[in-house]
């Protein structure tokens, strides 16, 4: 097909436009001038158009695909799973599940492999043109370029492990925002926030963004333990006299790197005293010995719990606290982060599809409103769960109700909501 019928076959759908005013030939210079990639594909699914964004992405001219399949033009993810051009018959293939070929408009992630065999990361959405009678005459596929947004999260990714810190509401904006600054810097940090939000994952991507990337990323869990063993774990052991070696404690472990501190208020007092000076001097006396050692360590700390009520019950020192609180960063519970919850959902579900080699594909709609209507708890870590067991359980391409837990079909209406953990005084030394 030549350039000038295709630009007949492209203009012919839109004949009525002149009964408004709109002179037909102004259509491709409207649709060229679009901020998005814009492909118009004829009943039969070959290329009648592409505007000036396509043409760049796709590495192709309008002219040169004008009657070229769109397979050949537009090929990638969406070929693959969803298009039923390969292997059903033009007249079935308007009934199947193919979004170019639906009767509305409908949106789908995924990959295109341009002409220079790169793959760009973006989305589509096929809105059908009908005639008066309803039967389709063309399809415009819009297409939005998520190169960058994809880059984005893949970079927190491998920084935090697989979906640790990704999000788009706006709490998760600004904190992914500032945390390439805060990582930057060598101050102590404050993590805060309810179990299962990601505290640890956002303390290794906090090291691994830093220039201290190279070197230990120590995590210490202060356990009941008698004061004595723990100032030896934490602070190491000078030598013996009788020629015992000297034993490094975790700040040792961790010198030029991190020090993570998962929860700041199991630490005794003694210990929390002893870590405000470290944090000051920047040195630490092993337990038995006489002359400072000096450290290059950054400490990060977190607590699950109000670090405000921590220092009125006399669990976190009020000096350790300012000291810490001036770097403070704070994970919100998944109740609060609105759209996340769909956009975690999706995201854990690609992770698993490929991990479990299957081709599931999304979730039913009423599968999704029971995950939506769920109030997560247990946060991003029982979300995460969640998918990975429907994901393991699912024989199909979607996640339906059947496969998602007992406790998420079933909620008992009685059930009081989950308080936050009560803070308890420390009790007084007899």
């Amino acid at each position: 097909m030549d350039n000038t019928l295709a630009t007949r076959a492209f203009l012919e759908p839109f004949a009525g436009l002149a009964a408004i005013g709109l002179d037909q030939a102004d259509l491709p210079r409207i649709l060229r001038e679009l901020p998005f990639g814009v492909a118009v594909v004829d009943r039969e699914r070959r290329t009648l158009f592409l505007n000036s964004v396509l043409e760049r992405l796709t590495g192709y001219t309008s002219a040169e695909v004008a009657g070229v399949p769109c397979r050949h033009v537009l090929r990638g993810s969406f070929c693959l799973h969803h298009c039923p051009g390969l292997a059903a018959s033009r007249a079935e293939a308007a009934k199947t599940a193919c979004p170019a070929q639906g009767r509305s408009a409908e949106s789908r992630e995924g990959t295109l492999i341009n002409r220079h065999r790169r793959k760009v990361f973006v989305r589509l959405t096929s809105v059908p043109v009908l005639d008066k009678a309803g039967a389709l005459l063309c399809t415009l596929d819009v297409i939005e370029d998520l190169s960058a947004l994809k880059e984005l999260e893949g970079r927190l990714t491998r920084t935090a492990g697989p979906g640790a810190i990704v999000g788009r509401s706006a709490p998760m904006e600004h904190l992914l925002r500032i945390l390439p600054a805060v990582a930057q810097s060598d101050a102590a940090v404050l993590l805060t926030g309810e179990s299962g939000t990601g505290k640890d994952l956002l303390a290794e991507a906090l090291h691994r963004a830093s220039p201290r990337a190279r070197e230990s990323f120590v995590r210490v869990n202060a356990t009941p333990m008698p004061e004595a063993l723990l100032d030896v774990e934490l602070f190491g052991q000078a030598g013996g006299s009788e020629g015992a070696a000297p034993r490094p404690g975790k700040f040792q472990l961790a010198q030029n790197g991190t020090l993570y501190l998962s929860e700041i208020a199991d630490m005794p007092l003694a210990q929390q005293g002893r870590l405000l000076r470290l944090l000051d001097e920047k040195a630490v006396v092993p337990a038995g010995g006489e002359r400072p050692m000096r450290l290059n360590v950054r400490v990060v700390a977190a607590t699950g719990r109000d670090p405000e009520a921590l220092v009125a019950a006399g669990l976190l020192r009020q000096d350790l606290f300012h000291r810490l609180n001036a770097v403070r960063l704070h994970l919100p519970p998944v109740r609060e982060r609105g759209e996340d919850v769909q956009f975690l959902l999706t995201h854990f579900l690609g992770l698993f599809a490929t991990k479990f080699r299957k081709q599931v594909l999304g979730f039913s709609e009423e599968a999704l409103a029971l995950l939506s209507s769920y109030d997560y708890p247990g946060n991003v870590r029982e979300l995460r769960n969640m998918v990975e067991y429907a994901a393991m359980v699912c024989p199909g391409e979607y996640i339906l109700p059947e496969h998602l837990p007992p406790h998420v079909r079933f909620p008992k209406p009685d059930e009081p909501a989950q308080q936050p953990p009560r803070v308890k005084p420390a009790r007084k030394k007899a």
